[in-house]
């Protein structure tokens, strides 16, 4: 594989979106244990399983979009549109990603696998089906978020207070809204 579909994987992964687990360094950020090597390690760790159930759903949510998105005048440049990733290769990204990420969680606990599955479960019903109901669409971006959140806190042992979940909801939903309202003025 050369340096240019590398690339290509790396824009359908959406690897520029990662930045929103960063949520997951919550719980040591609030309890000022961020320097603590062991438990910044073990957040890290999870930060990237969660980058690659995130990674899952935009792939998962491409396949499902690719006939829309042929058509859309931005959307259709994304890789699998654009028909530089095949659908094939695209759900063998999926099923790998899904089982790994899955994997390496449940090597955490228990209910750190159980936070993973439901979230990969929450984003898969997002594609098929949730998206498609706006109020419903910002409330599972949200929830996602929620997720991700307490996540850190399994991982951590570490309690986040809950004005502090509910800040992390309310802004998500905030931001969920004003990126949803920008795009109905955008494309309508």
């Amino acid at each position: 594989m050369g340096f240019k579909k590398f690339f290509i994987y790396l824009k359908a992964l959406r690897v520029s979106q990662w930045i929103k687990n960063f949520v997951v360094f919550t719980a040591i950020i609030f309890s000022g244990k961020l320097l603590d090597i062991d438990l910044f390690t073990q957040t890290l760790y999870a930060f990237f399983i969660f980058c690659l159930l995130s990674s899952t759903s935009y792939v998962l949510n491409d396949i499902i979009d690719y006939p829309y998105d042929k058509k859309h005048r931005l959307k259709k440049y994304r890789p699998i549109a654009a028909g530089l990733i095949s659908l094939p290769e695209a759900t063998f990204i999926v099923f790998t990603f899904t089982i790994v990420s899955l994997v390496l969680a449940l090597t955490f606990s228990i209910q750190f696998f159980a936070l993973s599955f439901i979230f990969i479960l929450l984003h898969f019903a997002y594609s098929l089906y949730l998206k498609k109901f706006p109020t419903i669409d910002i409330f599972t971006i949200s929830l996602s978020f929620m997720i991700r959140t307490y996540a850190g806190e399994v991982i951590t042992g570490y309690h986040i207070p809950v004005w502090l979940i509910l800040t992390i909801f309310f802004i998500s939903l905030f931001m969920a809204s004003v990126k949803r309202h920008a795009e109905l003025i955008t494309h309508g």
